[in-house]
């Protein structure tokens, strides 16, 4: 049986490999096939079906890629949209310069008293704290002699000057830039100077950075509207995913056209093919198919053949199981038939028991 078992075993994977390659050999002739038809004016069911899964498949690889082409777009976007702003940055750093450059020239230029009159109190005292600062740390660090608690002492007390200086230093850089930006949304005047010529730089810098913000704003309207279509449609890698499944699904549609228009050009197809059918095969089916047409049907002969071959290894199994189930039947029934008869015995003793003891009762009475 071990041997009939293992030859089921053969047959099958001999089966599993002839499937495979029958399979594949009619898939690739009705493939062909079907691309034979393509210029013909042929009204058959699974022709009409076959062009229609070729267009899905068309339109699902178009659609994959517009998704494909504005997930880009929507990359390509955020890049350059960050690295505008990146740039709109540095230029607002550049423009903060520019700024404290103004304000300096606008302090320091006497024909601009009646503008910065509104920041000369505060410049002057910062000018006089800082000077006053300088100076002391001047004297401090010119002074000599001392201990080493002396040194520690003049060493804290610097500290503490130059943070006052740092401090006092931040602010006017702070009055000079609020200076010149507040100057700088004025009307522009017409003095040929250092402060008209900063003012210029102001002036183009701001029409540069307009420019940048407009595209920066049209872009992000373009990402926005994007963004607002995966919203709708869903995240643009699944909707890739999504649509590669459903070509998975056609494709496996198509594969099993192949195959019936393989089989049934091949002549090894079960069911019956109508009249017209068989006479349209017979008009795109040249000589040279007969090679293939050969290796179809012997591969579908040898798998037919290992087929029965095992249904009868499993019914020669099936049938010598079975005897071996009516021999345990047999052996069962024997085994009861053989308890029965050893009841049957000892229901007989225990009979001719109780007789023996109602003779003996008997015999017992006669002495009463």
């Amino acid at each position: 049986m071990d041997d009939r078992k293992k030859r089921i075993d053969d047959l099958s994977r001999n089966n599993q490999e002839n499937c495979v390659s029958l399979d594949s050999l009619l898939e690739n002739f009705g493939e062909n096939l079907y691309q034979r038809t393509k210029d013909m004016n042929a009204d058959f069911e699974d022709i009409n079906q076959y062009n229609v899964l070729l267009r899905d498949i068309a339109e699902s690889n178009t659609a994959i890629g517009r998704i494909e082409e504005k997930n880009r777009r929507f990359r390509e976007l955020e890049e350059t949209i960050e690295l505008k702003e990146q740039e709109e940055k540095e230029r607002a750093k550049e423009m903060a310069g520019i700024y404290r450059r103004l304000g300096k020239a606008l302090l320091e230029n006497s024909n601009y008293n009646n503008f910065t009159s509104l920041f000369r109190e505060q410049a002057d005292a910062l000018t006089a704290k800082m000077e006053s600062l300088e100076s002391r740390i001047a004297e401090l660090e010119n002074r000599d002699g001392g201990n080493v608690f002396t040194w520690i002492g003049k060493s804290a007390q610097g500290l503490v000057l130059r943070s006052f200086l740092s401090k006092a230093q931040e602010s006017q850089e702070q009055l000079y830039h609020n200076t010149g930006e507040y100057y700088s949304n004025r009307e522009p005047l017409t003095q040929d100077d250092e402060v008209a010529e900063i003012r210029g730089e102001i002036d183009r810098l701001r029409a540069f950075s307009r420019d940048a913000m407009d595209d920066i704003s049209i872009l992000k309207d373009e990402k926005r509207v994007i963004s607002a279509g995966f919203d709708i449609d869903g995240n643009p890698q699944k909707q890739i995913q999504t649509v590669r499944n459903h070509i998975a699904q056609v494709r496996e549609e198509i594969r099993n056209l192949y195959k019936n228009f393989g089989a049934q050009a091949a002549g090894i197809m079960d069911a019956d093919i109508k009249p017209e059918r068989k006479y349209f095969i017979d008009t795109i089916v040249t000589a040279e198919d007969g090679e293939i047409i050969g290796r179809a049907v012997k591969l579908n002969q040898t798998i037919t053949e290992n087929e029965k071959a095992i249904e009868k290894l499993k019914a020669s199994i099936s049938i010598d199981e079975e005897k071996a189930r009516i021999e345990k039947f047999k052996k069962s029934i024997q085994e009861k038939k053989d308890r029965i008869a050893d009841l049957e015995k000892s229901i007989t003793d225990l009979e001719e028991n109780i007789r023996e003891c109602e003779a003996q009762i008997q015999e017992l009475q006669k002495q009463l």
